[in-house]
C-alpha cells in the first residue's frame, strides 16, 4: 500500500525544503563579518543534535525569515514565523523550555524569540505599508572610546576588597575591521525594526565617531549586583556642540573594564544600559566586548554571526524600551525597573508572558496610538523650529513647580525659583542647583553646583493637537525624564500659548472683528487690525485672559473657549465683548458643519420675561461629529441669550431689533453660524422705511460722527458692544464718541414708538 503524503506532511516538506533553499541562496544579503552561517555554527557546538527540536526550529526560523527580509521576500518570512508559531504558540509555557544554552552558545532567552517577535512587525509593515509616510531621519552616533584605565581586582579576595592592579584598557580593533562590520551587523535588524514599529516615519542614520585618544575613568564595585563600567560623563567634552546638537541617539562603547579570572568565571558584570543625553534622547551605553565574546553569565567563547544576530538585537530592544517607557510615562509601563518580569504588574488586557510579550503589546496597544507619535518623540536633536520658538520666552516663564508623572521620592518634585537676582532649581529634597536660561539652545544649563554633571536641562515645548509646536512649556526634561510644569497651566494640561492664532467673529461685518493673539518677550497681546497692541494678563484659575490698560476696554476679558479632547485641549476660540472669534480648523480637510434649518427672524411680545426655541436641527455635521453650540446677542443687556442644552433661551423683554449670531462648532474647530433678529414688541410701531434712509458717516470714523434723514423728535442712544449706555442725545446732526475708547458700537434711534438700531465702529481712521 502506498501512503500519500498529507497536508501537514507536504507543508512541513516545503518549509524544509524553503529553509533549504534560503540558508543557500539568501545569506548574502545580510551583514557577514566571520562568514558562519547555520552549517558552520552547528558544527562547532556538536551538531544540531546538541540542541532541541524546538530550538533548532526557533534558529532556523530565524536566519531564514531574516535573510528573506533582507530579500525581501516579506511573504516568506511571514510564511516561515506563522509555522514556527503554529508549532510553538507565541506567550506559551512552551518558550520555557529553550532558555538553557549547550556548550557555552548564547541564543537568547527563549531562543530566538525576541527577534522573531520583531521581525513579526517588520513583516506587518512591508506587507501593508502606510501611503506616503511623511519620512524622517533619525541620526545616531556610535562614539568609540579608544581607552579605559582603572583598578582591577584578579581574585574573588581583591573584588570584596576593592583592590586589584591599576590597569589600562584598549578598544577591541575588532570593532573597527571592515567599515564597523560587527557594529552594523547589531544594529541592522533593530534599525529595520524601528522603520516598521514607527510605519515607515523614521529611518535611523548611523555615523560612527571614534575617540582614540580619549581615556574614560573605569570601576569594579565590591557587592553584587556587580558593575565593571566607565564614566561615560567624559565623553561629552570631547564631543563639539554641532555633533552634541544634531544627534538624536547616542551609542557609546568604551573598552571593557571586566576581569575576566577564573574567580569569576560564573559572575555577571554589567557594563552599561539605556541612559540619556542632555537632550533627552537615548543613550546606549556598553562595552566593546559585549559584541566580541560573550560574558560568562551568557556563555562561552566569542561571538558568531549567528549568535550575534540573534542576541543583539534582543539587547538592543530591551534598553530601547527602558527609553519608550519613559518617554511614555502616562502609560505606567515601568515604574521601578523592570517591572514586567511581575506577571501581577501587566495590564489585563495583556497577553503573554515574557519580556518580548510585554514589549509587543506595550507597542500595539498603547505606544503606537499614543497622542505624540512615536516618530515624534524619538527625534530629540536641536531643530530651528523648536529654538525659534523657545527665543520669544523669557526665564520667569519657567517660574514654578516641576514633577515626574510617577513620582519615586523627593528629588522628583521640584521647583524653579528666584534668589537675588539668580534661577535655581530645587526638589523637595531641599538640594539645589543653579539653572541659567539659554533659549537660543532651547536649554537651561547648569553648572558645577550640579549633582549630574554635564547635564542641562531641555526645554520641551508644548505640541497642539495637530502636531504643531508652539512657544509655550509643558515641562523640562532632565536626565531623560519629563518633569512637568505643574502650574499656570489651563486644566493642568496646556499653557496659554495654544491660543497664539489669527482670530475673526464671523457675524461682524468690520474689520475690528478680526485679529491676532501674539507674545513678545514672554507678554500677550490681541492686536486687532485697526488698532494697537493690547496687552493681556493671564488668568488661570478663570482660563481668560485680562485686557490691560492699554486697550480700549480695560478689565474686560478674553474668556477661553476649550474644548477637551483624548490627546488634550483644542481652544478653538473665546469670548471678547459679547462676541464670540473663533480661529481656523485644526484639519483644513475636515469638513465644517452646515445650516441645516436655519432659525430666521422672530417675533416676541414686549417685557416677554424668558422665551425660547429649539435649536438641535438648526446645524448638522457632513461626518456627524459631535457639535457644541455657542450664542449672542447685539445687546445683552437688553435682550440676553444663553444655551441650555439644545434650547436658546431669550431672557429680557426691552422693545427693540436685536441680531443674534448662533454658532454650531465641531472638534476640529470647523464653524457654521446662523445669523438672525429677533423683534421684541410690535413690528408696526418701528417705521422700517422711514428708517431705512437714516445715514451715519463716516463709519467706521474716528470721533465725531454725521447723521442724516433723522424722523422728527428723535431720540438718540449710544451703547458700546457691551451693552453699557454711554451717550444719548437728541442732536439731530451729529454726536460726538470722541472721549470714548475705540470699539464697536450700537446707535438706537427713536421717534416715539419708532426705533431702528445702526452699528458704528470708531477707532478706523
Amino acid at each position: 500500500m502506498i501512503l500519500l503524503p498529507t497536508y501537514t506532511d507536504m507543508r512541513k516538506y516545503l518549509t524544509i525544503l524553503l529553509f533549504l533553499v534560503l540558508s543557500n541562496v539568501l545569506h548574502a544579503q545580510i551583514i557577514q563579518c566571520d562568514g558562519i552561517h547555520l552549517p558552520e555554527f552547528y558544527t562547532m557546538y556538536g551538531g544540531s543534535s546538541q540542541f532541541t527540536e524546538h530550538t533548532n526550529a526557533a534558529i532556523t526560523t530565524f536566519i531564514d525569515a531574516e535573510d528573506a527580509i533582507a530579500a525581501g521576500e516579506y511573504s516568506t518570512a511571514q510564511e516561515l514565523i506563522n509555522s514556527l508559531f503554529e508549532t510553538y504558540p507565541k506567550g506559551s509555557t512552551i518558550w520555557w523550555n529553550v532558555f538553557n544554552d549547550p556548550n557555552g552558545a548564547n541564543l537568547g532567552t527563549p531562543h530566538a524569540y525576541y527577534g522573531v517577535r520583531m521581525m513579526e512587525d517588520i513583516v506587518n509593515y512591508h506587507l501593508s505599508p502606510t501611503s506616503n509616510p511623511a519620512v524622517k531621519t533619525v541620526n545616531m552616533k556610535v562614539i568609540l572610546v579608544g581607552c579605559s584605565e582603572g583598578i582591577q581586582p584578579s581574585t574573588d579576595a581583591e573584588l570584596q576588597a576593592g583592590t586589584g592592579t591599576f590597569i589600562s584598557n584598549s578598544l577591541d580593533e575588532a570593532l573597527l575591521e571592515d567599515d564597523y562590520c560587527i557594529i552594523d551587523q547589531s544594529l541592522d535588524l533593530f534599525l529595520k525594526y524601528i522603520t516598521a514599529i514607527t510605519f515607515g516615519e523614521l529611518q535611523v542614520n548611523v555615523e560612527y565617531v571614534e575617540l582614540p585618544d580619549l581615556c574614560i575613568d573605569a570601576t569594579v564595585n565590591t557587592s553584587a549586583p556587580y558593575f565593571a563600567s566607565g564614566n561615560v560623563g567624559q565623553v561629552w567634552p570631547e564631543l563639539d556642540d554641532d555633533l552634541l546638537n544634531e544627534t538624536d541617539w547616542f551609542w557609546i562603547l568604551y573598552p571593557s573594564h571586566v576581569p575576566e579570572f577564573p574567580d569569576f568565571d560564573d559572575n555577571a558584570f554589567i557594563t552599561g544600559g539605556m541612559g540619556s543625553d542632555s537632550k533627552g534622547g537615548p543613550l546606549f551605553i556598553i562595552d566593546d566586548k559585549w559584541l566580541v565574546r560573550k560574558p560568562a553569565h551568557l556563555g562561552d567563547g566569542m561571538y558568531n554571526d549567528v549568535e550575534r544576530r540573534i542576541y543583539l538585537p534582543q539587547w538592543l530592544q530591551h534598553e530601547f524600551y527602558h527609553h519608550l517607557y519613559r518617554i511614555y510615562p502616562e502609560f505606567s509601563l515601568e515604574v521601578n525597573g523592570h517591572d514586567w518580569f511581575n506577571l501581577s504588574f501587566w495590564p489585563n488586557d495583556f497577553e503573554g508572558r515574557f519580556e518580548a510579550d510585554f514589549y509587543a503589546e506595550s507597542l500595539h496597544k498603547r505606544i503606537q496610538s499614543a497622542c505624540v507619535p512615536l516618530a515624534d518623540k524619538l527625534i530629540t536633536r536641536v531643530q530651528n523650529n523648536v529654538i525659534d520658538l523657545s527665543a520669544s520666552m523669557i526665564m520667569d516663564e519657567l517660574l514654578g513647580a516641576y514633577s515626574l508623572d510617577n513620582i519615586g521620592n523627593n528629588w522628583h518634585e521640584a521647583e524653579i525659583i528666584l534668589e537675588n537676582g539668580l534661577y535655581y532649581w530645587r526638589n523637595n529634597a531641599n538640594v539645589q542647583w543653579q539653572v541659567t536660561p539659554n533659549f537660543e539652545d532651547g536649554i537651561l544649563e547648569t553648572g558645577s553646583d550640579c549633582p549630574y554633571p554635564g547635564q542641562n536641562f531641555k526645554i520641551e515645548l508644548y505640541r497642539s493637537l495637530n502636531g504643531e509646536l508652539v512657544p509655550g512649556t509643558i515641562g523640562l526634561i532632565f536626565n531623560g525624564e519629563l518633569y512637568r510644569k505643574r502650574f499656570d497651566l489651563l486644566l493642568e494640561e496646556a499653557p496659554f500659548e495654544i491660543m497664539l492664532d489669527t482670530f475673526t467673529n464671523e457675524c461682524a461685518e468690520s474689520s475690528i472683528d478680526q485679529g491676532i493673539i501674539l507674545k513678545t518677550n514672554g507678554q500677550f497681546y490681541w492686536s486687532p487690525n485697526v488698532s494697537e497692541l493690547w496687552s493681556l494678563a493671564l488668568d488661570a484659575d478663570n482660563e481668560s485672559f485680562i485686557l490691560g490698560a492699554d486697550s480700549p476696554f480695560p478689565g474686560s476679558t478674553l474668556d477661553l473657549i476649550l474644548l477637551e479632547e483624548d490627546c488634550g485641549l483644542h481652544a478653538p476660540g473665546f469670548l471678547l465683548e459679547n462676541r464670540y472669534y473663533w480661529r481656523p480648523k485644526l484639519r483644513p480637510d475636515n469638513p465644517s458643519p452646515i445650516v441645516a434649518n436655519p432659525t430666521g427672524e422672530l417675533l416676541f411680545a414686549e417685557n416677554f420675561n424668558i422665551q425660547s426655541i429649539d435649536i438641535s436641527s438648526v446645524f448638522s455635521d457632513p461626518e456627524g461629529e459631535l457639535l457644541f453650540l455657542f450664542a449672542s446677542s447685539s445687546t445683552p443687556n437688553l435682550l440676553e441669550v444663553q444655551i441650555n442644552g439644545s434650547t436658546l433661551e431669550f431672557i429680557g423683554g426691552t422693545a427693540g431689533v436685536y441680531e443674534i449670531c448662533l454658532h454650531g462648532i465641531d472638534s476640529n474647530g470647523g464653524v457654521a453660524n446662523d445669523f438672525f433678529t429677533v423683534t421684541v414688541g410690535d413690528p408696526s410701531s418701528i417705521d422700517y422705511a422711514e428708517a431705512s434712509s437714516i445715514s451715519i458717516y463716516p463709519n467706521p470714523g474716528s470721533g465725531q460722527f454725521q447723521v442724516d434723514n433723522l424722523p422728527s423728535n428723535a431720540h438718540i442712544k449710544i451703547y458700546s458692544s457691551a451693552g453699557v449706555l454711554v451717550l444719548q442725545t437728541t442732536e439731530t446732526s451729529k454726536f460726538d464718541l470722541s472721549a470714548f475708547a475705540d470699539g464697536l458700537y450700537f446707535v438706537h434711534i427713536r421717534s416715539g414708538e419708532k426705533l431702528m438700531v445702526e452699528k458704528i465702529l470708531k477707532g478706523a481712521n
